[in-house]
């Protein structure tokens, strides 16, 4: 006969100093009046370079009406939101209120409506306005000891760890105010159901509200022990969240359902939706096309610098690794000398210990190879604008894994089945999460975590980060 589970006789809860039951609704407001303050900038920047003042106060009500808008999108706080998901909500919200508005002055057109121009250009300046100030105000406020929502976490593993380090900037609005390790718990055991019962001072329920989310983090646990840890250890929580431990899944757009009175999650497979990869097509042809339109003088210039101080081609074409591992030709600016593998070699042969740096990456922070001008081609990765030709054509999108060699197939082990699946990308989560400081294998997971999560909104997030990681040219040589 087994011995009764032993009940943890701590105090797992203490009473909630007024500062901490703040700290929610601190952190909501916050994020609501930065919104205010966004959306204040744009339309009345748009209401005056409209030159109609009158409009101002019929704007309001549609003012308020998006605010709305975020609160049922729960953007207030919004925490727990990856930044392309936000990106979402915030245009859907926008989208929505702003057809009404247009449908509003075309079924009622009168002479003191809102022009269709003023319309259209609030709706594209308002979102992303109102992303890079929620942004700054994140970065401004991260540290701060009231900011974000206060969660508790259960677990102590490896998956529990993981989630601790992700929630410690602050970026994603929940701040951990307690952690309740795996071992602490009761010994659970199904010969003594009844221990539960007597349990209620060991959960971590509390009159004081000192946090509103619970973070189930043990996978390693059983299922009966889930379903008894968030039975008895979350009460009086409004947010139970349990964190599985499925690698190698989608965790973007997920959908809960029920199915047979069990909890069914459906996986959104959006390689296959027809219509997404269309719209990802037609933003490569479309931003391709602009974007190499508007670079074209800097082009000029680039091909001018290449030829006048360095022999040898302007253009250099080395084969990759494309969509269902066919070879495609992509197309850089030449930023080594002709004889670039005979140049490495005797490096290579010369200094031994860059014989590890070059195996690991294949790269050399310090390349004998690069001509001078290519150096400050590669740090803002200049030399990667002709590729766009490669987008219009078909072979590469701009946004997609980083594309490699065939050499390189055997490194991704099973992810190149993944990898395979998509065009590789001119930008990607690699090169806006580090690039070359980060390891091989870190720069294979992100690969695969695009494609596994590969959505329109993911791209657009990819493509507003890009332009950061260019400026501040971050892990570039």
């Amino acid at each position: 006969m087994s011995t009764k589970p032993a009940l943890l006789r701590a105090k797992l809860t203490h009473a909630a100093t007024p500062f901490a039951i703040q700290s929610d609704w601190k952190t909501a407001a916050s994020m609501l009046a930065v919104d205010v303050v966004a959306l204040s900038l744009v339309f009345g920047s748009t209401v005056l370079a409209s030159h109609q003042l009158a409009s101002c106060i019929e704007l309001i009500p549609y003012f308020a009406i998006v605010l709305v808008g975020f609160w049922a999108q729960g953007l207030y706080p919004g925490v727990l939101r990856h930044p392309a998901e936000e990106m979402r909500r915030i245009y859907s919200s926008f989208s929505i209120v702003f057809l009404g508005m247009a449908s509003t002055t075309l079924l009622w057109r009168n002479t003191a409506s809102h022009s269709l121009s003023m319309f259209l250009v609030a709706w594209a300046a308002a979102p992303p306005v109102v992303l890079l100030s929620r942004h700054i105000l994140r970065c401004w406020l991260a540290q701060k000891p009231w900011w974000g929502v206060p969660a508790v976490v259960l677990g102590s593993g490896p998956t529990a760890q993981k989630v601790v380090r992700s929630l410690r900037d602050g970026m994603l609005g929940i701040r951990v105010t307690r952690i309740l390790a795996s071992e602490q718990m009761l010994a659970w055991s199904p010969d003594f159901p009844q221990a539960f019962g007597e349990s209620r001072s060991t959960s971590l329920e509390s009159h004081s509200r000192p946090a509103q989310y619970v973070i189930v983090a043990m996978p390693e646990r059983l299922a009966v022990d889930l379903r008894h840890a968030i039975q008895y250890y979350c009460k009086g929580f409004s947010h139970v969240i349990l964190v599985p431990d499925m690698p190698g899944l989608c965790s973007l757009g997920l959908s809960a359902l029920e199915i047979g009175g069990g909890l069914g999650v459906e996986l959104p497979q959006r390689l296959f939706h027809r219509v997404a990869s269309a719209v990802k097509r037609i933003m490569d042809v479309v931003l391709g096309s602009f974007a190499l339109l508007l670079v074209s003088p800097l082009l000029l210039l680039i091909t001018l610098s290449i030829k006048l101080k360095s022999k040898g081609p302007v253009f250099y074409r080395h084969v990759r690794v494309g969509r269902n591992g066919e070879s495609i030709a992509a197309f850089k600016f030449r930023t080594m000398v002709v004889d670039a593998e005979s140049v490495l070699q005797n490096h290579l042969a010369a200094h031994p210990e860059c014989q590890l740096e070059w195996q690991r990456d294949h790269k050399l922070k310090n390349d004998p190879r690069v001509i001078p001008i290519g150096k400050w081609l590669r740090r803002f990765s200049l030399d990667e604008l002709p590729q766009l030709w490669n987008v219009i054509a078909g072979q590469m999108s701009l946004v997609g894994p980083r594309p490699i060699i065939e050499a390189e197939i055997n490194r991704y082990g099973l992810g190149y089945d993944l990898y395979s699946r998509v065009r590789p990308g001119i930008t990607g989560l690699w090169q806006v999460s580090g690039r070359n400081n980060t390891t091989y294998e870190e720069r294979v997971a992100f690969d695969e975590y695009y494609v596994r999560n590969w959505s329109v909104w993911l791209d657009a997030y990819i493509l507003v980060c890009t332009v950061r990681a260019v400026l501040t040219a971050d892990g570039a040589y």
